[in-house]
């Protein structure tokens, strides 16, 4: 039950966080589309630079680390490209954040299975919010906009939308699973009522016939 509590106050806050992106990027879409590339190029320098000292450091060598190493510098290039050709990388963000929302989406239709399971009346709901953000998604990935601030103002849009569908399909979800518990127990109360009475019965029973024999 505890962790079935921590992963819905997880999805929420991602739901929430996600809404937060989105107010970002569709409030200040050309300052969102510099730092965000920039902000980008300088983590993936950090994680680049993290393997390689990684590497260093390590007194024994092995074919993992040597990977690692590898990958390291990979990374770091990328960062460093992407640092200086800021421009080029930004064509990339609609078609990236297009696959998020598309993964997104698709989470919401297993949503919509764990309704079904509930037998929650309205899962119907949650199905036309899982099919609207993967439709959503595949318009960015397939369908970028040439103006770039354009663009990142429609994700932030399609963001805030997904971080608000996602909230309410884990509200429907949680309404569903609390009904389905409290199913379960007056199941179990009525269970426990109808044991008690069996039982009561059994022992009125056995006290008549026993004055029965006394007499």
């Amino acid at each position: 039950m505890e962790k079935a509590k921590k992963y819905k106050l997880h999805n929420i806050v991602q739901a929430l966080i996600t809404i937060a992106i989105g107010l970002v990027l569709a409030v200040w879409p050309g300052a969102s589309v510099n730092f965000v590339t920039k902000a980008l190029a300088v983590l993936l320098l950090l994680i680049g630079v993290v393997f390689v000292i990684a590497y260093f450091v390590r007194k024994e060598k092995s074919f993992v680390s040597s990977g690692e190493f590898v990958v390291g510098i990979l990374v770091a290039v990328i960062g460093a490209w992407i640092f200086v050709n800021p421009g080029q990388f930004t064509d990339l963000i609609p078609k990236l954040f297009g696959v998020f929302i598309i993964v997104s989406g698709l989470g919401n239709l297993g949503q919509t299975f764990s309704l079904i399971k509930a037998k929650f009346s309205k899962w119907w709901t949650s199905l036309l919010i899982a099919v609207l953000t993967v439709g959503l998604g595949a318009f960015l990935l397939f369908n970028p906009t040439s103006a770039k601030e354009i663009a990142i103002t429609l994700i932030g849009a399609f963001l805030i939308i997904d971080g608000v569908t996602n909230l309410l399909t884990y509200i429907m979800v949680m309404i569903a699973q609390k009904n389905k518990e409290k199913d379960e127990e007056a199941l179990v109360t009525d269970a426990e009522v109808v044991e008690e009475t069996v039982e009561s019965t059994d022992i009125e029973v056995v006290d008549s016939s026993d004055s029965d024999s006394e007499e």
